[in-house]
């Protein structure tokens, strides 16, 4: 009797124990999350990026850095009200997660921006994909209170140390790239044009 309230005691307080993690891990993952489109949040995509250059610059290895920023957002927001731009936010969000491997991290930097961390990828296989998410965006209408609402995305797309030989360069370049993709007439993809991107530091 004595073992069997033992092994009981033992149970209750293991079953405790793992409560207790799976609860940490909890409030940990929403802390690293964007709560509207379930991608990683800016303080998870910066952890993420300093990390992957950090590994880099050790092992060699390229790694890219993808920006998204959906056309004439603002306009969806007008004409079908906030509920849609969220509705069409988090569309876009599932069909980036669906389009990378599993080591890429998607994340919402701020508004309708997003960004996708390649590891481990170069300036064309990044550009490659972008252009597959791009098309995939621009096949499919996203529904919404029965109303098809047509959407298209711009891509800024740069890599290192390939095309930005200085990692602090890295997202100053793929913005100047997306902003070239918005520049040019939008639903287009931008690759870095490593000419302009100043060294820093």
């Amino acid at each position: 009797d004595d073992e069997a309230r033992n092994v009981g005691l033992l149970g209750a307080i293991a079953a405790s124990a793992l409560e207790i993690v799976w609860e940490i891990e909890e409030v940990n993952r929403r802390a690293e999350t964007d709560p509207l489109t379930g991608l990683a949040n800016r303080r998870r995509f910066d952890e993420s990026l300093q990390r992957e250059l950090s590994h880099s610059d050790r092992f060699g290895h390229p790694v890219s850095l993808v920006l998204v920023d959906i056309d004439h957002f603002k306009r969806v927001n007008d004409s079908h009200g906030h509920e849609a731009g969220d509705a069409v936010l988090r569309m876009i969000a599932r069909t980036l997660a669906d389009g990378v491997r599993t080591v890429d991290l998607c994340a919402r930097f701020g508004g309708e921006e997003l960004a996708i961390l390649l590891p481990q990828t170069t300036a064309g296989g990044a550009y490659e994909l972008a252009d597959r998410l791009r098309r995939r965006i621009a096949a499919r209408p996203i529904c919404y209170n029965e109303t098809e609402i047509a959407v298209t995305a711009s891509f800024g797309v740069a890599s290192y140390p390939d095309l930005v030989r200085s990692r602090d360069g890295l997202f100053q370049a793929a913005d100047a790239a997306l902003y070239g993709a918005k520049h040019d007439g939008r639903n287009c993809v931008k690759l870095a044009d490593a000419s302009a991107v100043q060294p820093t530091g």
